[in-house]
């Protein structure tokens, strides 16, 4: 039994195998990194941090608490969610002191993460920052999440696949970003692409910009991204929070890409083999 939770370990649900040597499990995919835990599983880790944002003196763009506690967890969030992982963990890392800030931040990211199935307070741990006064905000979100090794989608993406960026790349201070906006992708549009059998890779964009992802999924699959010369969308803007996400698919089936989501959907490119 563990006394702070009231939740009860049975026996049968501990007998994983004994991990030794933890380094040897890990390894690097994207910006996951991934443990594998048992034989068919991998926990997964994600993680982001945002600072100078927020309501306090020396913030550099000022937004709400709640709006800094949505951007901040959304980033880790879509890496799991798009490659497949259930989320199972929140750790929050807040520079700012518990009253009031940190009680905002942790109040809207439980709201958030509700819709991704992480619903209950043992889900919850982290710190904040109650010796020192603060001035400006910080913080930092992991979350994790375990999937299937033998169905992780990375890498299904195949030759000929079109590149579609389902939303519009956004970031402070160039844009009034805000989570209502019409030209961002929500975590719902998020799950169901990612429940789609017509999506093959799916990732979001962050800072180095829609181009600079588009690259390394064609990378990891050993393809090579033909961007289309008439895109109206900015490849190189930052993404800042995932404000959009990248997809591949093929050419037959976009039209059902249309109809999962309500934010703007552009097709960017192909996937070709090399040398081609």
């Amino acid at each position: 039994m563990c006394p702070s939770s009231g939740h009860l370990w049975k026996e049968e649900e501990l007998n994983a195998m004994y991990i030794d040597d933890p380094v040897k499990l890990l390894k690097k995919v994207r910006d996951l990194t991934l443990m594998a835990v048992n034989d068919e599983q991998y926990m997964v880790i994600a993680c982001d941090s945002d600072g100078g944002i927020g309501s306090k003196p020396y913030d550099t763009v000022k937004v709400p608490e709640e709006i800094l506690a949505q951007f901040a967890v959304r980033v880790p969030l879509f890496e799991l969610v798009s490659c497949g992982a259930k989320p199972f963990m929140v750790i929050d890392c807040l520079a700012v002191e518990m009253d009031p800030s940190g009680e905002k931040i942790l109040a809207e990211i439980k709201q958030y993460v509700r819709e991704a199935g992480i619903t209950d307070d043992i889900q919850f741990t982290g710190s904040s920052e109650e010796n020192v006064p603060t001035v400006q905000s910080g913080i930092g979100v992991t979350i994790l999440g375990l999937a299937d090794r033998k169905g992780f989608p990375v890498g299904a993406s195949r030759g000929e696949d079109q590149v579609v960026c389902v939303g519009i790349p956004k970031s402070g201070p160039d844009y009034d970003i805000h989570p209502d906006d019409p030209d961002i992708v929500t975590l719902r549009e998020l799950i169901e692409l990612r429940k789609s059998a017509v999506v093959h890779d799916l990732l979001p964009a962050g800072s180095k910009g829609v181009q600079y992802e588009a690259e390394e999924l064609a990378r990891s699959v050993g393809k090579v991204f033909v961007g289309r010369p008439d895109v109206s969308l900015d490849l190189k803007q930052s993404a800042g929070p995932a404000t959009c996400v990248l997809l591949t698919c093929g050419e037959n089936d976009l039209h059902i890409i249309n109809k999962l989501v309500h934010s703007p959907v552009t097709v960017i490119g192909e996937l070709k083999e090399p040398g081609v």
